[in-house]
């Protein structure tokens, strides 16, 4: 197969427009997303396979308008200088300043922190979730992530998995923050931010090829993060995984098999729709394959080659491997550990492999071959208003479709016991 870039473009448009419709994002729990899963439902019913959109029940979030920080007289306010991560409680605290020195992925890291204190780290390493339980059962009234080097506008709103046992405030804030909070220890801060956790539903797109026993899925996650479109992260992820299904159709399923496609809702949240459907329906699945993130600008070609991996994961990086090795393309490993939707799939048993163009971090093997590479970030978009159609390498996004075409059906072909 050779994907087709103006194809994939266009399908990359349609994810923008919806965006642009629906308050810029496509996040789980907004109109934006129940059109993106319209949209890749019909793409699909289209293309030839049989489409599912099954519910999952979750919980929503949502950080109310007015959250600040206030520190020596100096007010950071969301949403450009502040936000609650995902899944934080909400709160109108007062306390000293207390800044770690390391991360505070280790309950013994709070051992010097007052009682009542809002802690400041920029440190990581660990889930925010554990920082965020360690702080509350040290006792501090709110914990507070800094991004030294991020603007407004520019920091992160990571997610805390699930509300239990987020019983204080948990907020990211700017480089200036961090900055101010150092230059106060010890002096009282002042921090309100106002959230909402109900019951909602999101649907994950479901969609079958083939009536083989055996069953290859291949999955990307379609929702945005809750500031911005998410074109690359990870409209390229769906979008080269609807070039590849188009192929499938168009060459077959080998006798034995059915290919199977996800595309996920609430990863952003903490691989929601995946974990759900792993639990429900994913006992038959020989084989997953994961696009999160195929189209990053100044990106790489990035394997999944993970330690934590189950038994069988390693032929699938070997087959990875094998087609770009034939064609010349240069790659390198990576272990992305539990941060996206393969993680559920192999925590099953399943075998797991993917390709990953890179995030914020900046540097790899396979990075400096890259077309316009500068050595920063491979997207210095990521999880921000920036991550739009401009932000998206579609000429990466074809090469990763082509490579786990290939890698799909050498699997079937033999490359894995069913």
């Amino acid at each position: 197969m050779r994907a087709d870039e103006n194809r994939l473009r266009a399908d990359l448009e349609i994810l923008q427009r919806i965006a642009d419709a629906n308050g810029g994002i496509r996040a789980v729990g907004t109109s934006g997303y129940e059109a993106a899963v319209d949209a890749a439902a019909a793409s699909l019913e289209d293309i030839g396979f049989a489409v599912e959109t099954p519910s999952v029940s979750f919980t929503g979030f949502i950080e109310l308008p007015g959250a600040s920080l206030t520190v020596d007289g100096r007010t950071f306010a969301a949403p450009d200088e502040l936000h609650a991560l995902i899944y934080s409680a909400g709160g109108d605290v007062t306390g000293p300043v207390a800044v770690l020195d390391e991360s505070g992925c280790e309950p013994g890291q709070f051992a010097d922190v007052p009682s009542g204190a809002i802690v400041l780290t920029t440190g990581g390493g660990c889930f925010r979730r554990d920082q965020a339980l360690n702080a509350a059962d040290a006792g501090a009234a709110a914990f507070v992530v800094g991004y030294p080097d991020r603007g407004a506008g520019e920091i992160y709103r990571p997610t805390l998995i699930d509300p239990a046992g987020i019983t204080i405030p948990v907020v990211s804030v700017t480089d200036d923050g961090v900055r101010a909070l150092r230059d106060a220890e010890g002096d009282d801060a002042h921090l309100a931010v106002e959230t909402e956790r109900a019951p909602a539903t999101l649907r994950n797109v479901i969609a079958s090829l083939g009536e083989g026993p055996s069953v290859l899925m291949l999955g990307a996650h379609l929702d945005s993060v809750l500031d911005g479109p998410g074109l690359n992260d990870n409209g390229s992820g769906v979008v080269a995984l609807l070039e590849v299904a188009r192929a499938i159709v168009e060459t077959g399923v080998p006798e034995g098999w059915t290919v199977r496609i996800g595309l996920w809702g609430g990863e952003e949240f903490g691989d929601i729709g995946s974990r759900a459907y792993v639990e429900t329906s994913g006992d038959d699945v020989a084989a997953y394959l994961n696009l999160d993130m195929a189209g990053s600008p100044n990106g790489a070609t990035l394997v999944y080659d993970e330690a934590g991996a189950p038994s069988g994961s390693e032929e699938i990086t070997r087959a990875f491997e094998a087609w770009l090795d034939a064609r010349g393309e240069p790659h390198a490993p990576v272990d992305i550990g539990g941060s996206s939707d393969h993680f559920a799939f192999g925590q099953a048993g399943t075998p797991t492999g993917g390709l990953f163009a890179g995030a914020s971090e900046t540097g790899s093997a396979a990075q400096p071959a890259a077309s316009g590479s500068t050595g920063g970030p491979a997207d210095a978009c990521y999880h921000l208003a920036c991550d739009d159609l401009d932000n998206v390498d579609v000429a990466r996004v074809a090469l990763f479709a082509e490579a786990t075409l290939g890698v799909a059906y050498a699997l079937m072909e033999g490359g894995i016991e069913p």
